[in-house]
């Protein structure tokens, strides 16, 4: 689906609009989003950053995805100029350096993509990065580049994001914004609750850390059982950043001892790498972060390398593919 297609979709006689869950924990669902709904969250966007008449949003995402459809709504609301490109892992090869764009709309690795080009757009104002959570090493470099940059939290079934959090060294929690009021339940999911009442249970583990502020410490169906002990790999995995250069994951492998054993999975995706010489370096490493985190059993085991880390289609580690091969390899 293009911008086109889209906008004819949505300046029709219907009051809803056919969307698709992402499917990361799972097969994705039809869902229907009344307009109503999504013209809110759209002037709450609009608010937060600002958009009026004078504006111009673009985005780099296939408009199958609520977030380029957002775009359009933003833009419609806003009465702005909305453009867009054929979704790459190479974005803005069209859209010169000094061009003003209010609002830009990309996923983790365009993002990676931006930081790496030798191009420095400087007229992009604002840049949300969402469909799947950022990695350390790309969040580490969007916080030096410059850029204003934005994480996103949310899900298609609150019309994209719910809040919103900057990349930089600062910035640790989400904020919601204007209307939007969390919560976190006895099992320790985030509840949203939109202005009208409704409410969203999440699967995602978070932390309150303010009024409508949280942090997210994983998914409820991700975490590992180890000697007792819960671990959630997507907490782990934000402190390991600093120390490993790969791209990497937690999982977790049947054993003995332990019911389950934490590993640290390490993507090398070709041969120029020795597996067992990567193994050894980062398992130095490890040993680093045990010390210096002193988390216990709350540490990884074992270092196993793949030549790539089964992602779903928006880029979210697929971590039940993972666990299936790793289970299989051991």
């Amino acid at each position: 689906m293009n911008q086109e297609e889209f906008e004819k979709i949505w300046h029709d006689d219907s009051t809803f609009v056919v969307c698709h869950t992402s499917g990361s924990t799972g097969k994705p669902k039809e869902i229907k989003l009344p307009k109503k709904f999504m013209r809110e969250s759209a002037d709450r966007t609009n608010k937060f950053f600002d958009i009026s008449k004078d504006s111009r949003l673009h985005t780099c995402l296939d408009f199958k995805y609520i977030a380029s459809k957002m775009m359009t709504v933003r833009a419609d609301e806003a009465g702005c100029l909305l453009t867009s490109e054929t979704p790459a892992s190479k974005p803005l090869g069209e859209i010169g350096k000094e061009e003003i764009i209010d609002l830009l709309s990309v996923v983790p690795a365009q993002m990676e993509w931006i930081l790496d080009s030798e191009k420095r757009w400087e007229g992009i104002r604002n840049i949300l990065i969402g469909g799947s959570a950022i990695p350390a090493s790309i969040r580490r470099r969007t916080a030096i580049s410059g850029y204003n940059a934005w994480e996103t939290y949310g899900m298609t079934e609150t019309a994209s994001h719910i809040a919103l959090r900057k990349v930089d060294d600062s910035e640790v929690s989400f904020k919601t914004l204007d209307g939007i009021d969390v919560k976190v339940n006895e099992e320790g999911c985030l509840v949203v609750i939109m202005p009208d009442g409704g409410e969203f249970i999440t699967n995602d583990l978070a932390e309150l850390t303010g009024v409508n502020e949280f942090k997210i410490l994983g998914r409820a169906d991700d975490c590992v059982i180890s000697g007792g002990i819960k671990i959630i790999p997507e907490e782990l995995e934000q402190l390991l950043g600093p120390f490993v250069t790969f791209d990497y994951c937690l999982s977790s492998i049947p054993d003995k001892k332990w019911g389950e054993k934490l590993v640290l999975v390490v993507e090398i995706p070709d041969d120029s790498y020795d597996v067992a010489l990567v193994q050894e370096a980062v398992g130095v490493r490890l040993r680093q972060f045990r010390k210096i985190l002193d988390l216990g059993v709350k540490s990884p085991k074992e270092v196993i390398c793949l030549p790539e880390i089964p992602r779903t289609a928006n880029g979210k580690i697929d971590r039940k593919s993972l666990r299936a091969i790793l289970v299989t390899k051991n």
